[in-house]
């Protein structure tokens, strides 16, 4: 319960910073870069401040491998992210990004899992909803490829952050580690442009966005500790489409509403499937 109440505040947060960015890149009030930086500022604050309340900081060296990889594909799956968000309709975002739930499934098999029927019928049922979502809608498919990429690189950010998490790190000790180094990052890949990010931190519209990101990215690193990696991404994809519905009909006017509800539903279904084994598990 306590996971899903943390993904679904996680997502709201998520999809209010995402649709203010997409407006604000339109508006050149920040640029691509500028926005994968406010993305992350206030993740790093607020994990150092669970510090104080007991919260555990543990890096070991052990880790560093995995770390550094996941950082880079951290990386990667940031700007793609961002780029996507620019260009694709906020439905097309959620509903593409729901592959990394078997993609996920089948790196579980080259580890030796076997699919069973149920998961099987939950696959084709998110390619029969995606088929739905996007037939008859050549709109919703741009940016689609930078969802589909970010779904992909999503399913190494998620396999190395919960190996680490599980084997070697605490979540604020991994955590820190990495959004330190892609702050740093962002920062210097923004600062080249010609003007310093930092500015965006102090007005009201852009610091929201960044700490509504940020709450986001503290919320989601904790649930990711307290249940199986395929239960915390199916509830988070699944809530993610809802908000995306709501805020893409609302704030963007996007079109299509009823088939896109009709699709999100039938997602949604196909991804409990997809985690039979998992839910029925605990």
């Amino acid at each position: 319960m306590l996971t899903a109440l943390l993904l679904f505040s996680s997502t709201f947060a998520l999809e209010a910073s995402m649709s203010l960015g997409k407006r604000y890149v339109a508006q050149r009030r920040e640029t691509v870069l500028e926005m994968c930086f406010l993305g992350l500022t206030w993740g790093l604050i607020l994990l150092l401040v669970t510090l104080a309340f007991g919260a555990d900081f543990r890096v070991t060296v052990a880790s560093l491998p995995t770390l550094a990889l996941r950082i880079i594909l951290e990386a990667a799956l940031i700007f793609v992210l961002a780029e996507a968000t620019v260009k694709a309709d906020r439905t097309t975002m959620a509903f593409l990004r729901l592959l990394t739930i078997p993609l996920l499934l089948v790196v579980d098999v080259t580890l030796g899992y076997h699919f069973s029927a149920l998961q099987l019928a939950g696959v084709g049922l998110m390619f029969f909803a995606l088929m739905l979502a996007f037939r008859h809608n050549p709109r919703g498919r741009r940016g689609a490829h930078l969802a589909v990429l970010s779904a992909i690189l999503a399913v190494g950010t998620i396999s190395l952050y919960k190996y680490n998490i599980t084997h070697f790190n605490s979540v604020v000790g991994e955590q820190t580690v990495g959004l330190t180094v892609l702050l740093v990052v962002f920062y210097v890949m923004s600062a080249r442009k010609g003007r310093s990010p930092l500015r965006l931190l102090t007005q009201s519209t852009t610091g929201t966005q960044s700490l509504a990101n940020g709450v986001s990215i503290a919320l989601e690193s904790f649930a990711m500790a307290l249940a199986p990696a395929a239960i915390v991404i199916t509830l988070k994809r699944s809530f993610a489409v809802v908000w995306a519905i709501i805020f893409g009909g609302t704030y963007f006017h996007e079109h299509s509403l009823g088939r896109k509800m009709a699709s999100g539903g039938l997602l949604s279904l196909s991804l409990v499937m997809i985690a039979s084994p998992q839910i029925f598990r605990i």
